[in-house]
């Protein structure tokens, strides 16, 4: 893995390739997404269709989604800053990946959801208020 990030991070251009993760080991592949254009569109033209997500960039500032894909899957993790595309080759590579970045989406999430309940913006707060008021 540090030689194939090595690689990347010396390279002024990577040539579209990205990080394929399978078995314990990163490979680098071409990305078979077009990163011009509407994200959305270029991922479902590439038949890769959102198998699972959770976060908001936006709200809790990251996000993490997965793609499933004609031939491996693609997990898009973002922030409110910049987004990091990798693929993983089956999904157990995938459920490896999520399982290392979930704790970083849930803390992030629960940040956010404590924030919003002590500052009492969110509706979740404004109804946890409401019910303590009325105990």
């Amino acid at each position: 893995m540090t030689d194939v990030l090595a690689a990347r991070e010396g390279s002024e251009d990577s040539g579209d390739q990205y990080l394929l993760y399978r078995g314990g080991e990163w490979t680098e592949i071409p990305s078979p997404i077009s990163t011009e254009g509407d994200w959305d569109k270029a991922v479902s033209e590439a038949g890769y269709q959102e198998f699972f997500g959770s976060g908001d960039p936006d709200s809790n500032y990251v996000s993490l989604r997965l793609y499933r894909g004609p031939s491996n899957y693609l997990i898009d993790l973002s922030s409110n800053v910049s987004s990091e595309m990798v693929y993983a080759a089956t999904l157990p590579d995938a459920m490896e990946l999520l399982g290392k970045w979930m704790p970083v989406v849930s803390a992030a999430s629960l940040g956010c959801l404590l924030t919003e309940l002590d500052q009492g913006e969110s509706p979740l707060g404004k109804l946890i208020i409401k019910a303590a008021k009325n105990q």
